[in-house]
């Protein structure tokens, strides 16, 4: 292939409803030697940039910010997630700039001597980035199982997992574009095993 010809590592992209465990995923690959690029780590830096910020506080005022003049997270996305025209003013905002240092990461990333690098977005399909993947994989967990995975581990309820759903795409076009599919129904080591065996395929 031609990524091998370069000398380029394979970019595993994770597919996958709300709190269907990605996060683990990568870390398990990550235990496995693999580099993660993590898009919640991006935005956290982007939202601590000066002109961002500003434009932050600018579209949704100061409550969104905490004491220290930071951008308190919980609560912009309170705000905007509260209707479609809050979510796109946040999403132009922040997502064309994520999605380009994404792809400079996933890049320099590819250029380590690990065995593969996970892209780890919540919209790798809805922002295109799966256009940087070599392999999709996705995370499966039932609703109901989600739904307290969610609740416990963030604080929402059944109609904020909906809600946050209802804004990418649907779980059914996930698992059918995707190559291989993680049951993460019971226990870390089951989803391990799984893990370990997509990685023995993938960085042949």
């Amino acid at each position: 292939m031609t990524r091998r010809a370069r000398g380029l590592r394979p970019v595993i992209g994770l597919l996958g409803g709300v709190a269907a465990g990605k996060s683990l995923v990568a870390s398990q690959f990550a235990q496995l030697g693999c580099a993660v690029v993590d898009a919640d780590r991006v935005v956290h830096q982007l939202l601590r940039e000066p002109h961002i910020r500003r434009a932050v506080r600018r579209r949704f005022g100061p409550g969104v910010m905490d004491a220290s003049g930071e951008v308190d997270r919980q609560a912009l996305a309170a705000a905007a997630f509260a209707d479609r025209s809050s979510l796109e003013a946040l999403e132009a905002l922040v997502h064309p700039e994520t999605c380009r240092r994404l792809e400079a990461a996933v890049a320099e990333a590819r250029r380590q001597a690990v065995p593969a690098v996970v892209l780890d977005a919540p919209l790798i399909l809805e922002k295109g980035l799966d256009r940087l993947c070599d392999v999709l994989v996705y995370v499966r967990a039932p609703r109901e199982v989600r739904r307290r995975r969610a609740g416990r581990t963030r604080g929402w309820d059944a109609a904020e997992v909906a809600r946050r759903e209802a804004t990418q795409i649907s779980l059914k076009t996930k698992r059918h574009r995707a190559d291989y599919t993680v049951d993460n129904r019971t226990s870390p080591e089951h989803t391990f095993e799984q893990v370990r065996t997509i990685l023995s395929r993938v960085a042949k």
